[in-house]
């Protein structure tokens, strides 16, 4: 059964504060990052809060740019393979794909000084999420159906507005999902109520169900970055950062039933956005071999920019005779600019510098994704009020744990390994409830359960170069939901993406 009572809030706030597409979902999307960076940083797990002295440990912990003695450039490819596998209902599915990016382009240039205090300059770029990902899941036979869900958020519309002849694509109070459900002869007018709506699937039928996506996009950081070294005890830094997003998702779910009908409903979402914050940390050094790291980040402020289109095809039987054909949101399709504000960031790092053969470094950090805010053109989150408390019953804190390594076998090669524990940042009760008048037509949701990190690397030192190679294998696990329905069974979805890195680098 689907949650009623937000549901009907959701109608309500709908009329009040207009269309709204976004919520918690598409809020997290764009909060969550990746380890990502040079490879030394991917290689020991991205374990450097305390440490510094590399690219990527700047836009970590700005502090770690004064632990630079000397200038230098670096870059970094990576090559990432995406492998999902999902089970639904004991039905097994997967994809793979392969794509390449650069990681990491920056210059750190040192500012001479005394013995007391010394500075450098940094400007980086780092990709922090690649939103690259195929996936395909389908089920068993099931009596839960998407046109159940369709026909109960088209309750109380009447059947002539959402004819053709009323325009109801530019109706604000008619979710579009309705209106492509009506015009697909996936649901009907119920004999037993005024402006009460029921499926076309009768009560003890059955549906077999698939769905499967394609996203792409990435988010990019470009930061400038300031750090002074007060006597090598304390580095003390800052950084200003620009992130620019770019994400799509094209999805089709289907459902199959009785003799040969089926629908299939395909979504595209298109979203760019970019935005500011600002990082501050400290890194202390109370002897030659302990070091204590702290990072601070600002939420990040994003503008963002949406544009939606759906299509369904249906071959169904109606009751006076059968339709096959496809009907489609406008060509316009549903535009909405709005602005996201990220969650906070603090990370704390200890880490021991074991003589001139290696380094253990361990990091916790922390976000609480429940602060997460929407907000319109005009900074307003109480027009997202029903988003917004969607964020706090869905969205919960994150602990992220690592460790890394590294030991030097010769003056000129070192080996590294690394683990990382990402707790999930949803609940396992959430769930996701478009507004009653969304423009939006995908009600699918994924719900984490836990991200895992595994490194390895090596680098290669010879005068004044630097090459370094990491592997990372990443594991998360989520839930799969077609559609809100207590009756539904999840799918369990596993991506692992196997990112090899190189890195090069020149001091000077």
């Amino acid at each position: 059964m689907i949650k009623k009572s937000l549901l009907s809030l959701g109608l309500i706030l709908g009329f009040v504060s207009g269309i709204h597409a976004q919520d918690e979902f598409d809020a997290l999307k764009a909060s969550q990052t990746q380890l990502k960076g040079t490879a030394r940083y991917m290689g020991m797990g991205g374990a450097f809060t305390a440490l510094g002295g590399d690219a990527s440990a700047i836009t970590l912990n700005p502090a770690g740019l004064g632990v630079y003695r000397s200038s230098e450039i670096t870059a970094t490819l990576n090559m990432m393979n995406n492998s999902t596998s999902s089970t639904w209902n004991g039905v097994s599915n997967s994809d793979n794909n392969i794509f390449a990016h650069f990681n990491n382009l920056s210059i750190v240039a040192t500012i001479p000084g005394t013995d007391q205090y010394s500075s450098a300059l940094s400007f980086t770029f780092d990709r922090l999420k690649s939103f690259n990902r195929n996936g395909v899941i389908s089920g068993a036979n099931q009596f839960s159906s998407l046109t159940d869900n369709i026909a109960y958020r088209t309750g109380g519309i009447p059947e002539s507005a959402l004819q053709s002849s009323s325009d109801p694509y530019n109706n604000t109070s008619i979710p579009w999902i309705s209106v492509l459900g009506y015009e697909g002869y996936l649901i009907n007018p119920s004999s037993s109520g005024t402006n009460q709506w029921t499926s076309l699937l009768g009560s003890t039928e059955n549906v077999r169900p698939s769905y499967s996506f394609s996203e792409r996009g990435y988010i990019d950081q470009y930061s400038i970055g300031y750090a002074g070294n007060i006597s090598n005890i304390v580095y003390l830094g800052a950084s200003i950062g620009w992130q620019s997003l770019n994400y799509s998702l094209i999805s089709y779910y289907g459902e199959s039933f009785g003799s040969a009908e089926n629908f299939n409903l395909k979504n595209e979402i298109y979203t760019t956005g970019s935005g500011f914050d600002v990082k501050l940390g400290v890194i202390v050094r109370p002897t030659d071999f302990l070091r204590l790291g702290f990072a601070y980040h600002t939420p990040m402020f994003y503008n963002m920019t949406d544009n939606y289109y759906a299509s369904l095809y249906s071959a169904v039987k109606t009751a006076s005779g059968t339709f096959n054909g496809t009907v489609a949101t406008p060509n316009e399709g549903g535009y909405s600019k709005y602005k996201v504000q990220t969650p906070s960031y603090y990370t704390f790092g200890l880490a021991a510098i074991l003589g001139k053969k290696g380094i253990l470094s361990f990091d916790y950090q922390y976000q609480d994704f429940s602060t997460m805010k929407l907000k319109n053109q005009d900074g307003d989150s109480q027009a997202f009020q029903f988003e917004n408390d969607g964020v706090k019953a869905n969205m919960k804190s994150v602990s992220s744990f690592k460790v890394g390594g590294e030991f030097r076998a010769t003056d000129n090669i070192a080996l590294r390994l690394g683990y990382n524990y990402i707790s999930p940042a949803t609940k396992p009760d959430a769930y996701r409830v478009l507004a009653n008048n969304s423009v939006r037509t995908d009600s699918e949701y994924f719900l984490d359960v836990n991200t895992q990190n595994f490194t390895a690397g090596i680098g290669f030192r010879y005068n004044n170069w630097n090459f370094d190679l990491a592997y990372v294998l990443s594991n998360q696990k989520q839930d799969f939901y077609a559609y809100d329905d207590a009756n539904l069974a999840p799918a369990r979805l596993n991506t692992h993406n196997s990112n090899v890195a190189f890195t090069v680098g020149f001091r000077y």
